[in-house]
């Protein structure tokens, strides 16, 4: 959902506020991703900037944890290619 420059999701049954522009994907990242997020979006092309803001989003959103289910649906999602 949006709310002017800030998203928001439910995580872990909590609402999550997340940065709604590049600038503020940029200044939520940790310094050493904000180089490779930057370099992403300027390879992007107008398909594909959203499909890397959302990447970007959601790795500001999750939390360590939740990368084995993001790599179980990467897996599915391959499958069903």
């Amino acid at each position: 959902m949006a709310e002017g420059d800030m998203l928001w999701t439910i995580h872990s049954g909590e609402r999550v506020q997340i940065p709604a522009t590049v600038a503020g994907i940029r200044d939520a990242l940790p310094e050493d991703q904000r180089e490779q997020f930057l370099d992403e979006i300027f390879s992007a092309n107008v398909y594909t900037v959203e499909k890397v803001v959302r990447e970007w989003i959601v790795k500001v959103a999750s939390e360590p944890e939740d990368e084995a289910v993001f790599t179980r649906l990467r897996a599915q999602d391959q499958g069903a290619e």
